[in-house]
């Protein structure tokens, strides 16, 4: 028997974790929970579990241990809450909330719950992250100086219309909470905490109420700088998802997508040997990475471990979103303590 978990929200990532947990070994999933209560129902029919239509109600109903929230992110904050509130485990999707203060929130009420929590960016676990964070944790790439993250997705107004929810300020967030995030957490996670953060935002070919279209820079507290550019509005096909970093001693480029290293110059490694092995590597499935971030979960509840996952390492991805966005809309330079206040 593994953990047994609820999904809440049955649609298009909701069908991503119903693809992976068909592999996954430690969770048994025991409950679904979606307002279109068809839609619910349709997904719980291969797990033979049991279809709700309110997140309560299941809660009432049914015992388990863990939840996958997987609902639009707007919601992700009071899910959680009502998860935790009976003392059960949560994996939330990226992002963990809309704001830090909202995120920060979920993080501490779970610490206080002694329960663990997980969330998506999943992205830090991907072969070609993983041998770049590896290049820095040897010391290869020495102190990082520089670099900047470049996501420029398409996503037609179609796109937008088939979920209410999509591209408003409430639900979605805009494409640095819905699209980049995961770009900005890897970025992160090797160049530290951000001082600064200016950015101009827009919204050009969508009829929506979040922007479309982001360009901004970031200065770290150790005074390294970045950029950050994202955007839907590219016709027809995804263009790029790339990361580029650099060091005192060496460079790294991921992309034009995040299986992909287009530049490896770190010691006397042969780049194209390099770049080889990750293309030699086996296809990854869609479902792969929501594999990999349910896995984490369940062991990290079995082993009583910090998961690699841990919520509250997404809690700058979040913080850094809000100071770009406020910048953006307000016409100005943020300092990140405007954001974090007395954690800064």
């Amino acid at each position: 028997m593994g953990i047994r978990t609820a999904l809440i929200g049955c649609g298009k990532i909701g069908q991503r974790h119903l693809q992976a947990l068909v592999h996954q070994e430690g969770i048994e999933l025991v409950a679904t929970v979606d307002a279109d209560r068809e839609r619910a129902e349709a997904a719980a029919v291969a797990f033979d579990a049991v279809a709700f239509s309110e997140t309560e109600a299941m809660l009432d109903a049914v015992e388990i241990d863990a939840a996958i929230i997987a609902a639009p992110s707007g919601l992700h904050r009071s899910l959680a809450f009502q998860v935790l509130q009976h003392g059960k485990h949560i994996l939330v999707e990226k992002p963990l909330a809309l704001s830090y203060f909202d995120a920060k929130a979920v993080v501490e009420f779970a610490r206080r719950q002694g329960v663990v929590a997980v969330v998506t960016q999943f992205n830090r676990m991907l072969p070609a992250v993983s041998q770049l964070f590896q290049a820095y944790e040897d010391g290869r790439l020495g102190r990082i100086v520089n670099g900047g993250i470049a996501v420029r997705w398409a996503r037609p107004q179609s796109y937008y219309d088939e979920a209410k929810w999509r591209g408003t300020l409430a639900m979605d967030g805009g494409v640095l909470f819905n699209q980049a995030i995961h770009a900005i957490d890897v970025l992160l996670q090797l160049m530290g905490p951000v001082d600064t953060a200016f950015a101009y935002t827009a919204t050009l070919t969508h009829d929506i109420e979040a922007e479309d279209s982001v360009a901004g820079v970031l200065r770290f507290a150790s005074g390294a700088l970045a950029s950050v550019a994202a955007t839907t509005c590219v016709p027809k096909t995804n263009l790029e998802e790339r990361i580029t970093v650099v060091g005192e001693h060496g460079v790294v480029v991921i992309g034009p997508t995040v299986n992909q290293i287009n530049t490896w110059r770190v010691g006397t490694d042969d780049e194209e040997d390099v770049r080889q092995a990750i293309l030699d590597l086996p296809s990854r499935p869609s479902w792969q990475s929501h594999y990999d971030a349910l896995k984490d979960f369940a062991e990290a509840i079995d082993q009583s471990r910090t998961p690699h996952l841990d919520a509250a390492s997404a809690l700058e991805s979040v913080a850094v979103i809000e100071g770009l966005v406020r910048s953006g809309r307000e016409g100005r330079m943020v300092h990140m303590s405007e954001i974090i206040g007395e954690d800064q």
